[in-house]
């Protein structure tokens, strides 16, 4: 009689563990297709710095982007800049980190709060070299916010 309740009870553990193991992928499955990738380009840019008389252009054009999950934004410099810049990355108004950028680079990934709306400034301060005498005349670039929305 033990070992027939032995036979028994192997086959409802493989049912319980096939079960947990089919619902655990199913669960796995249904966070992946629960969002959906979120990209948005934003171009800006300052045509004429104002005053012109120094390496840190005091415009800062910003673009905004709504509440989404895990977003991040990056910024890229316009290809038609004919020197280098330091772009001053600002998130809601305080500044959260610079990159030095050559004509046409792209910074790193700055991370941006989850489910919030959230707007994003650069300032270029110049780096003297080629066109750049000693002051900034005017630049521009892309700003690349992605992340991800949740599928209602």
């Amino acid at each position: 009689m033990i070992i027939k309740g032995i036979h028994t009870v192997r086959p409802v553990v493989r049912v319980c563990v096939v079960i947990a193991t089919t619902g655990a992928a199913t669960l796995a499955f249904a966070g992946q297709a629960s969002a959906k990738p979120y990209v948005q380009d934003s171009y800006i840019e300052v045509p004429q710095c104002q005053p012109a008389t120094s390496q840190l252009c005091p415009q800062i054009p910003t673009a905004s982007v709504g509440a989404i999950m895990s977003p991040t934004v990056s910024f890229t410099a316009n290809t038609n800049h004919c020197s280098d810049i330091i772009a001053h990355v600002f998130i809601d108004g305080a500044e959260f980190g610079s990159d030095l950028l050559e004509p046409g680079e792209t910074t790193p990934e700055f991370p941006l709060e989850d489910l919030q709306p959230h707007t994003v400034g650069i300032q270029a301060e110049g780096i003297p070299g080629g066109c750049n005498t000693g002051h900034v005349d005017a630049w521009g670039g892309t700003l690349h916010f992605k992340g991800t929305l949740p599928l209602s």
